[in-house]
């Protein structure tokens, strides 16, 4: 069952390409990204939610550390176990399938294919709230550091939106790593040794708790808070049922930690080939940051008590007490005294809470949440608030002018800009989604171009920020998006076509095949438990998000068959391999199909140039291009790409991969058609000069000419072959395309017989003149082949019906 799958020497090879791959791309060469750069640019998303896993889990437990605790454990082991594994083996047997939806129709069985409709919906709307919560975030985020640019909150994270797609569009994937290097690689670095500091503080303090509620009061007070979850009662107190479904819960609210993970393996199109290896090490690596972030921040929580504070990272709660203690200089609870001006102040905020509290009772705004300090009489609140108060001023005294207070600015403006590009992952992740659906023929032929993608997903996302305004609206949504993901890729990868396995050297039924199979049914059972709990618990998102699912299947199908009737694969099949159908713009199958067969023809074309099959018509490339998209209707845009680092990306459905196989395997006869139009040029010339040595009263007839000169230009074709296909020419206009390639022959005929032609021309002269007899047989020498083979051609001078077959074609050893 654990016997690995991958063909030994491909996993030889790349264990040896590794450290290469660890740092390809980082610096814009290489074959596409390699592991940090895909890390640091696709998997911000996922890197980012280490600013508020750890509140969303405390959160779900209502304030209960060891629920959360449990739940982010329970949760890790299904990543590290089920999910890791199952994304793994689809990465191997389709690095490029481009998200859950298009890697069902690329290895999964027919049966299965209504899942790619359904994964690819999921997957685009999951992408469009990745845009929305990161750049939301991110502008809370900036409110810390920038508290004076609140009123302009919404308005920052549309810009900050808008920033990405720009860098994106106007950049691309590859040549934006730099931007999300320094971004991402500071905040991974970071990340790392300041909560290495933290983890091994909070096990050798947890006295520094008393820090923990001054911080958190200050918070409230100034409204960066809105709402703060304590335990209210200690765990053993409360019944089984209520820890399970708090359990549960926290397990339900925790998963949007392991959000952004499924955007990795949606984008290997861009990943530096091995793909597959690129990929595998990628996901490893930010499944252990995400669950090692998650454990130390969690430990840390629990130590120092530290509530969920909605509005206000846990991380940077836990990077305060640090910033004071550890960079700063220090406070005891013997430090915190409390002064007159501090019970003034704390008086001075309960008057102000009644009347605010008073006024929204007079405009029915009263709000649901319970507000804990409201029970208070003012003498309580006043104690409470004035030791708060106190609290707040020593630990600013002790960061102020101190390391602490730089470490405070680093984290608050790493933490802001790794939210901001936390976007790439959506943007290029649903881009490349969206081209794998245009390339299937469900969205218009546009978003085949990434950078279509990104701009519309940035457009819906900058209709819905300010009406959303809050992420704790949509984070509900948000988790369904990748965790049915999670259950179409493992689901796939267990019931994996036989074909897609042979076509990866892995045997059916074989060892390997089921250890294949046991990573995606590892997979399988992880994501259902997640798909269950989620259910179970966010029920309430659950009819929003098949309302929008369905909206976007249904968009795919009308726009794949033209209507909701279904198209026979009959039907929307080229009827010739060579030649388009007449293809209606509202039919996206029918397009599909003629971009599979476009494909198919380019890349035969391609390969026919590289191995230098064409090399005998001393046309330049570019001329037989245009000459290929004339006769077959093809994009030229199709003939465009890096040369050097050209790879080709599979077709996403066995339907589409049928027919490109069969527009690629007309080698031969694209080579004939091409041959036939360089003929036509020769043709041509033959046909326009062969009159000058033309003298029927020495008996040499128009044909006898003709004849020597088809001899003599095609000295390796059988004398009979080029004349009765010489034969079936009729001079005519052609279209210009076909006319340029032409033309070319017609020089390249032109300025050969000169020199070919000397001998027997020299023949014609003298005989025209008397000087020797009509019976001399001509023969001459011609180069062929760049010079690495000779052709001894011999020709009659004055051929009779007795000697018409001695024309001779012999090459010279």
């Amino acid at each position: 069952m654990f016997r690995s799958y991958i063909n030994p020497t491909d996993n030889k090879e790349a264990r040896q390409k590794l450290p290469k791959l660890m740092v390809e791309g980082l610096l814009l060469g290489g074959t596409g990204l390699g592991v940090l750069a895909l890390i640091f640019e696709i998997a911000a998303d996922a890197f980012s939610v280490a600013a508020y896993q750890t509140l969303l889990a405390i959160h779900g437990a209502e304030g209960h550390h060891q629920i959360a605790i449990l739940a982010f454990i329970v949760l890790s082991a299904l990543l590290l176990l089920g999910i890791v594994p199952a994304y793994k083996a689809g990465a191997y047997l389709r690095p490029n399938a481009g998200g859950s939806g298009p890697l069902v129709e690329a290895i999964g069985p027919p049966r299965m294919r209504w899942l790619s409709w359904i994964g690819t919906s999921l997957f685009f709307l999951d992408a469009i709230l990745t845009i929305i919560i990161s750049s939301i975030s991110a502008s809370d985020v900036t409110m810390l550091i920038l508290p004076e640019l609140a009123p302009y909150r919404i308005v920052l994270a549309e810009l900050f939106a808008f920033f990405i797609m720009v860098v994106l569009v106007a950049l691309g994937p590859k040549r934006a790593v730099p931007l999300f290097l320094i971004g991402g690689g500071a905040f991974t670095l970071f990340t790392i040794v300041a909560l290495s500091i933290v983890g091994a503080t909070a096990a050798g303090n947890p006295e520094w708790a008393f820090l923990t509620e001054g911080i958190v009061s200050r918070l409230e007070l100034n409204g960066v808070a809105e709402h703060v979850v304590r335990a209210q009662q200690d765990i053993a107190a409360i019944g089984t049922a209520a820890f399970f479904q708090l359990f549960f819960r926290s397990m339900s609210s925790a998963m949007l930690g392991f959000s952004g993970y499924e955007v990795i393996p949606a984008s290997g199109k861009h990943a530096a080939r091995p793909k597959w290896k690129v990929i595998n090490t990628s996901l490893t690596l930010a499944a252990f940051f995400l669950i090692g972030t998650g454990v130390v921040q969690l430990f840390a929580a629990q130590q120092w008590k530290i509530p969920a504070t909605e509005g206000y990272s846990t991380l940077l709660i836990e990077y305060e007490i640090i910033a004071a203690q550890t960079f700063g200089n220090g406070i005891e609870e013997a430090d915190v005294v409390v002064t007159e001006q501090d019970r003034e102040a704390a008086g001075a905020l309960y008057d102000l809470r009644t009347a605010e509290h008073a006024e929204e009772a007079l405009l029915g705004e009263e709000t649901a949440v319970h507000d804990e300090v409201a029970d208070l009489s003012r003498g309580e609140f006043i104690n409470e608030t004035a030791h708060d108060l106190a609290l707040s001023r020593e630990l600013a005294a002790a960061t102020n002018g101190t390391t602490g207070q730089v470490f405070l600015v680093v984290a608050g403006t790493l933490l802001a800009i790794i939210l901001l590009l936390a976007q790439g992952g959506g943007y290029i992740g649903g881009a490349a989604v969206a081209a794998n659906a245009a390339r299937l023929g469900r969205l218009p032929g546009m978003f085949a171009d990434d950078r279509m993608g990104i701009a519309v997903i940035w457009g819906i996302a900058a209709i819905l920020i300010p009406i959303i305004r809050e992420v704790v609206i949509v984070e509900s949504y948000y988790a369904f998006g990748f965790v049915s993901a999670f259950v179409i890729t493992s689901t796939t990868v267990f019931f994996v076509r036989d074909s897609a396995m042979r076509e990866r050297g892995i045997e059916p039924r074989s060892s390997e095949a089921k250890s294949l199979k046991f990573a995606g049914l590892r997979g399988m059972i992880a994501s259902y438990i997640m798909m269950a709990v989620l259910i179970w618990q966010k029920s309430e998102a659950l009819t929003v998000i098949v309302i929008f699912g369905a909206l976007l299947t249904v968009i795919q199908i009308i726009n794949a068959n033209g209507g909701l009737k279904k198209l026979s694969n009959i039907s929307v099949r080229p009827t010739s391999p060579l030649q388009p159908q007449d293809v209606q713009t509202q039919m996206g199958l029918l397009r599909a199909h003629d971009e599979a067969r476009q494909r198919g023809i380019v890349d035969a074309v391609e390969d026919l140039i590289h191995d230098g099959s064409f090399a005998k018509f001393n046309v330049g490339p570019q001329r037989i291009r245009e000459l290929i998209c004339y006769l077959y209707q093809l994009n030229p845009e199709l003939f465009e790409h890096d040369d050097a680092h050209h790879e080709r990306i599979e077709e996403p459905s066995t339907e589409l991969e049928e027919t490109y196989r069969q527009a690629y395997e007309q080698r031969n006869k694209i080579l004939r058609d091409v041959e036939d139009y360089s003929h036509f040029g020769i043709f041509t010339f033959i046909h326009n000069y062969h009159i000058n040595w033309v003298s029927e009263e020495h008996g040499r007839d128009a044909s006898v000419v003709q004849k020597a000169m088809l001899n003599i230009l095609f000295p390796q074709t059988d004398a009979d072959v080029i004349w009765q296909e010489f034969c079936t020419y009729e001079p005519k206009f052609q279209p210009e395309p076909i006319w340029q390639f032409s033309r070319r022959r017609y020089h390249w005929a032109k300025d050969q017989w000169p020199n070919l032609s000397d001998r027997i021309t020299t023949i014609w002269t003298l005989q025209d003149f008397g000087l020797i007899s009509k019976d001399i047989n001509v023969e001459t020498v011609i180069a062929v082949a760049d010079g690495k083979k000779q052709m001894l051609v011999k020709i009659p001078s004055n051929p009779k019906d007795d000697n018409e077959g001695e024309t001779k074609k012999e090459a010279i050893e």
